[in-house]
């Protein structure tokens, strides 16, 4: 999917921070990867069906990461997924969300769980940003869980000002760590892993220049 600017692997022309990542350190040691966007339905099932490498991004943490025997690598950078809402209704209580946007695959927050619970939240899934920033915008969710930055990018992309949206001040974010796992190739996610943990400051500058909080408490 495109979720820009965190990652954008759709085109031969794969951009977005998680990119930016791979390709320096592929530059920096000659390893020249391919990248395949697979759906996220079978997550859990892509290194058996198409016989790839590396999962990116990956998480222990989500729902569909329960392939067996997996190493993780350090987390390439901390992504703040906000509740983005109408600017106007920036102010909203986290009790008057009842219908949740949320893009299929993903794993809602753990702060709706008693809402789930209690049979108060209502989550719409849906397969692109895109759809999602429709919904918002015509009213049908009330939030988007989302890093706001994506959100931005695909008013921008529709022709609107960025300032239509805004993130829900009175509701958490979370602080989610994109990692990349692997069944095969623990020598290259070595290497990996010493160039994250190496060059933490420039990786988490470049974030913050894409507008994507880099630290866990999404300040």
């Amino acid at each position: 999917m495109n979720y820009y600017p965190v990652m954008d692997f759709t085109t031969p022309q794969h951009r977005g921070l998680l990119s930016d990542i791979m390709t320096n350190f592929g530059d920096l040691h000659n390893i020249s990867f391919e990248y395949i966007p697979l759906p996220l339905q079978r997550f859990n099932h892509w290194f058996e069906d198409n016989a790839i490498d590396f999962r990116l991004p990956d998480n222990p943490r989500w729902t569909q990461s329960s392939t067996a025997g997996l190493i993780y690598g350090e987390a390439l950078v901390t992504v703040c997924d906000t509740s983005v809402v109408l600017t106007e209704n920036s102010d909203i209580p986290m009790n008057e969300v009842t219908r949740l946007g949320l893009l299929n695959g993903f794993t809602p927050a753990e702060k709706w769980q008693q809402k789930r619970t209690d049979g108060t939240l209502t989550i719409a899934n849906e397969r692109s940003v895109r759809i999602l920033t429709r919904m918002l915008l015509n009213g049908l969710v009330d939030a988007i869980d989302l890093n706001i930055a994506t959100i931005k990018s695909e008013l921008v992309s529709l022709g609107l000002p960025e300032d239509l949206v805004a993130v829900a001040k009175n509701i958490s974010a979370n602080g989610v760590k994109y990692r990349i796992s692997t069944q095969s190739q623990p020598d290259v996610l070595a290497k990996l892993n010493r160039y994250v943990i190496e060059n933490r400051d420039s990786i988490n500058a470049r974030a913050r220049e894409y507008g994507i909080a880099a630290g866990t408490n999404c300040d």
